[in-house]
């Protein structure tokens, strides 16, 4: 079963898939990248962030909201897809 197939994913499956989708952006190692990973660091500007949260809605059939754009390390980004999949799953 993957994550995407799952109601309720864990965090840590949020946080690996997302860590998937920016290795496979920005041709890195997915081990290089952490939790507490700075996105910057990583080397996402802003148009490469916005896309991996593009990427989650897909992924996770989910609708971030425009608002919700302060965030700096993928644990951020996983903390704000896992609460909007909990609290839009059908």
């Amino acid at each position: 079963m993957t994550t995407n197939d799952k109601v309720n994913p864990s965090i840590e499956e949020v946080s690996n898939a997302l860590a998937k989708m920016i290795a496979d952006k920005m041709e890195i190692d997915i081990a290089t990248i952490l939790p507490e990973s700075n996105l910057q660091e990583l080397g996402l500007d802003s148009l490469d962030t916005f896309d991996i949260i593009f990427s989650a809605e897909d992924y996770f059939k989910i609708k971030v909201p425009n608002d919700q754009v302060n965030i700096t390390t993928l644990h951020d980004v996983a903390i704000l897809v896992h609460q909007l999949i909990l609290t839009q799953k059908p």
